[in-house]
């Protein structure tokens, strides 16, 4: 029986396309603040000041998350495809999934390589929202893996 790939990293990217929205409804509502700052109610200019600046700053910390994002998927996707990376290969034990309520880790070991991950927001490596179950006590994997980060998933 041969192992079929359920994630990749490398084809994880189209996730960046959520910055791009983020992005463009701070850049509608700055636009809607410049709009709203000359008025000639004092409330409506408050209101378009107020709306300049959390564009301003959404704006900002938006970019600067995608620039690290986009330097952690080129990163991560180089690892796999030069080969710089282990393989974890067996059996599932011991895993523990994430809680219904979410906000912790999901771990899980095969022999004696152990894994944990998140929830996966801000993340382009494998975390729990990848997880459809394919981990899971007694499952037979194959993990390609870099500095606690899951590369490749494959199962049998």
């Amino acid at each position: 029986m041969n192992y079929h790939v359920v994630f990749d990293v490398s084809l994880n990217g189209s996730q960046l396309a959520v910055y791009a929205l983020i992005l463009i409804f701070a850049s509608i509502f700055g636009l809607l603040g410049w709009g709203l700052k000359d008025s000639s109610d004092p409330n409506y200019a408050t209101k378009g000041k107020v709306f300049m600046s959390i564009s301003g700053i959404v704006l900002v910390l938006s970019t600067v998350s995608l620039i690290a994002d986009i330097d952690e998927y080129h990163n991560l996707k180089k690892s796999l495809q030069t080969g710089d990376f282990s393989v974890a290969e067996g059996t599932v034990e011991n895993f523990v999934p994430m809680p219904p309520g979410g906000h912790s880790t999901e771990s899980f070991q095969i022999g004696p390589t152990s894994f944990a991950y998140g929830s996966g927001w801000g993340s382009l490596a494998f975390n729990s929202d990848w997880n459809r179950g394919y981990i899971h006590n007694g499952a037979r994997v194959r993990i390609a893996y870099k500095d606690g980060n899951i590369l490749r998933v494959e199962v049998r």
